[in-house]
């Protein structure tokens, strides 16, 4: 099976008023909002990115994670901030699959938010823990058919969401999901074998 791959990016909340561009900018202090906990790819990344962007703009810039629901949480901070480019929102691809995973969504990412640049790519991959008697995913699979709802998976974002449930969706296997705010709680987790699954990255 191969990783998913997922775009890591920043996003702007639209400028509505005409004349925002021609001010100077920045001339204050710019947040960053993450969507998800620290130690998170999508934290790291950003915390190794932040003191250079810094250094270049001239002005602080202040990461601020505001985790929960799927990311959710903090589009909608970005969404409601004003419209002046000093907060931004740092996305990854899953951004685009909240709207799709609610009755009601709580953004529109076409009309509510403007690409900035793409700043990295990275993989996710099917981990289990070491006591799960498989060894490929065709062996998950079969063990899952065999204990219908008796695994427990987790999720920490929309990627990992939707990942595990197209790979569980295909295969007809039945298995309890455990959401998470973010990766680093469920890796805790799965080491210790309270859920036995997941779809992570490999640099948390």
């Amino acid at each position: 099976m191969k990783p998913w791959k997922t775009i890591l990016s920043v996003m702007a909340f639209s400028i509505a008023a005409t004349g925002a561009s021609a001010q100077p900018w920045p001339t204050k202090p710019i947040r960053l909002v993450v969507p998800f906990p620290a130690g998170t790819v999508t934290d790291t990344t950003m915390r190794v990115i932040a003191p250079s962007l810094s250094a270049s703009l001239g002005q602080p810039v202040i990461i601020e994670n505001r985790a929960g629901a799927d990311g959710a949480i903090g589009a909608q901070e970005v969404a409601r901030s004003a419209p002046d480019g000093y907060t931004l929102l740092v996305s990854t691809n899953g951004f685009s699959a909240v709207p799709a995973m609610r009755k009601n969504p709580p953004y529109d990412a076409i009309r509510d938010f403007t690409p900035i640049s793409m700043i990295c790519r990275f993989s996710f991959f099917l981990l289990t823990n070491t006591e799960l008697p498989v060894s490929s995913v065709a062996e998950l699979m079969d063990y899952g058919r065999r204990n219908p709802g008796k695994l427990n998976y987790a999720t920490g974002n929309p990627t990992g969401i939707v990942a595990a449930n197209q790979m569980l969706s295909v295969a007809g296997v039945k298995m309890v999901q455990v959401p998470y705010k973010g990766e680093p709680a469920a890796v805790i987790d799965l080491v210790a074998n309270r859920v036995q699954l997941m779809f992570g990255t490999m640099t948390t």
